[in-house]
């Protein structure tokens, strides 16, 4: 029995219970890495060590086109970043049963309240409210520093636009979040 959910697992089980199962029980899936995937790898890295202060000029000779991650890094005020590749792991229950929310996010900015900041290659998500990363990061990370006072945005580094959300409440939060791991519970 699985009892450890990521954002993205959860959205593979908000989708096919058996596709889930496939996936995270007898790991029988096909993991192909693009060359999107490989792209996004390359600008994480390069952030989190430019938010740390590092100087990344040779780093960024590995991108094919520096002109519009140079655009983008003018975007983003260094001050006040206060973790970068920050991982997390949090317990929760459901009908008396443990389990674990994990992940980790890509940086957290504190000025009058904590923003989540979340790195997209190319795409937002489409309804970020309701996306499955936004309620377990915003959900996580109110109990990790015991407060309300945070949004999340997500930033597409190429096409360097963002969307904020802000924190609703953490009832919608686990709510949402037990209803997808009801599905799998509720399986056996």
């Amino acid at each position: 029995m699985i009892d450890t959910f990521s954002a993205n697992s959860l959205k593979v089980l908000d989708k096919s219970l058996d596709e889930f199962i496939n996936k995270y029980e007898y790991h029988l899936s096909i993991f192909k890495k693009d060359k999107r995937a490989v792209l996004g790898s390359k600008y994480h890295s390069l952030i989190c060590q430019y938010l740390k202060g590092y100087d990344i000029t040779k780093m960024k000779l590995e991108l094919s086109d520096s002109n519009v991650f140079d655009k983008f890094l003018k975007s983003i005020n260094r001050d006040n970043f206060i973790k970068t590749e920050y991982p997390f792991l949090i317990k929760c229950e459901l009908n008396n049963i443990p389990y674990y929310l994990t992940g980790r996010y890509d940086a957290i900015y504190h000025d009058k309240g904590f923003i989540i900041y979340d790195w997209k290659t190319l795409n937002i998500p489409q309804d970020v409210e309701n996306d499955l990363q936004t309620i377990v990061y915003l959900y996580t990370l109110s109990l990790i520093f015991k407060t309300q006072d945070i949004k999340m945005r997500y930033i597409s580094i190429e096409k360097s636009e963002y969307k904020d959300v802000e924190y609703k409440n953490s009832n919608y939060y686990k709510k949402r979040i037990d209803e997808i791991i009801g599905k799998y519970y509720n399986s056996f």
